[in-house]
């Protein structure tokens, strides 16, 4: 080489060095990929939707789609997120109930979320309801606590999330009543049969539960938040009936495998935080009984942390079998 092309070379890539943003492909140049481990049309799949849209505006036309990854109760949808690549164009929707709650509930899980996924931003939270048919002699809880009872273990409730399983654990424990418990895949299935007369009760998240009691399939006696949702204030909490559910409430948010760039994780992080933020966001949440969040990767590593104890001690006092 001689010395005018050592020269030329060597000044090229000075060049490139401050320029390195220009020389590198933009983030993101393709779809983004968001994880739900719920079927389409279910009540997590609906803010996952109106998230999609929103985040395309706020990026400035970056491509987000939903990939439905339904099945037991999320681990599936979870595994996934934690095993992409970790590019920035996978990234996973899940609560803390899901990930802290599969975590202690279930036997074995594939992954571990402390070490193997890491929390993006927080996005919002939303709670349960307790749900009966609408031809039940149970107008409230109390009646139908009365109605449990008088039936005994031919009594019947469905679950198809660890929080229905924890709130029904927390309920028909508190309320001395023996029942047969019956796992579904997801929610929709539960509820299903709840409206067929199959069960005599399920919980189901509130957003989706609401939309079922409007077609008139189901009745709504409770919700498992710690306040009352404002769009249903005649509904009472779990809490004020004695009830301590509140504390299995779902913190939702994006999660990233572990070994994303952390420029990538920032970029994400601000968009999260604009969305959770914004006021249409505030209005689509309200009716549904949910509540917008904002918190970043170190806000959302102690609330997992938080909810990983709380799942423990569900576990232990309710003395649950580990799910297969």
């Amino acid at each position: 080489m001689t010395p005018f092309r050592h020269i030329t070379f060597a000044a090229a890539i000075a060049l490139c060095v401050p320029l390195a943003p220009a020389c590198a492909q933009t983030y993101p140049n393709r779809p983004i990929r968001i994880v739900l481990g719920f079927a389409a049309g279910s009540g997590a799949d609906i803010p996952a939707r109106f998230y999609v849209e929103e985040l395309r505006k706020i990026s400035g036309g970056a491509n987000f789609f939903v990939d439905n990854r339904p099945g037991a109760s999320g681990n599936l949808s979870i595994d996934a997120g934690a095993k992409a690549k970790p590019d920035g164009y996978t990234v996973l929707l899940a609560s803390t109930a899901t990930t802290a709650g599969n975590t202690a509930l279930y036997k074995n899980v594939p992954f571990n979320v402390e070490k193997d996924l890491i929390p993006i931003a927080a996005l919002h939270e939303n709670g349960f309801a307790l749900t009966v048919n609408p031809a039940s002699p149970a107008k409230d809880v109390a009646g139908l606590t009365a109605h449990l009872k008088g039936k005994g273990l031919k009594a019947t409730y469905g679950w198809a999330t660890t929080i229905a399983l924890a709130s029904s654990v927390i309920y028909t424990t508190g309320a001395g009543v023996q029942m047969t418990s019956v796992p579904y895949k997801i929610t929709p299935q539960a509820i299903s049969d709840l409206a067929a007369g199959d069960l005599d009760f399920a919980f189901a998240d509130v957003p989706f539960a609401v939309g079922q009691e409007k077609a008139g399939r189901i009745r709504l006696l409770a919700v498992t938040t710690d306040k009352r949702v404002p769009s249903l204030p005649h509904l009472p909490t779990m809490d004020e009936l004695g009830y301590k559910t509140s504390g299995t409430t779902a913190l939702w948010a994006l999660w990233a495998p572990s070994g994303t760039p952390q420029p990538i994780i920032d970029t994400l992080g601000e968009w999260a935080k604009t969305l959770s933020e914004s006021q249409a966001v505030k209005d689509f949440l309200s009716p549904q009984g949910a509540t917008p969040v904002t918190g970043d990767t170190a806000f959302m590593r102690k609330k997992l942390a938080d909810a990983m104890a709380t799942w423990r001690k569900v576990q232990q006092d309710g003395k649950l079998d580990p799910i297969q």
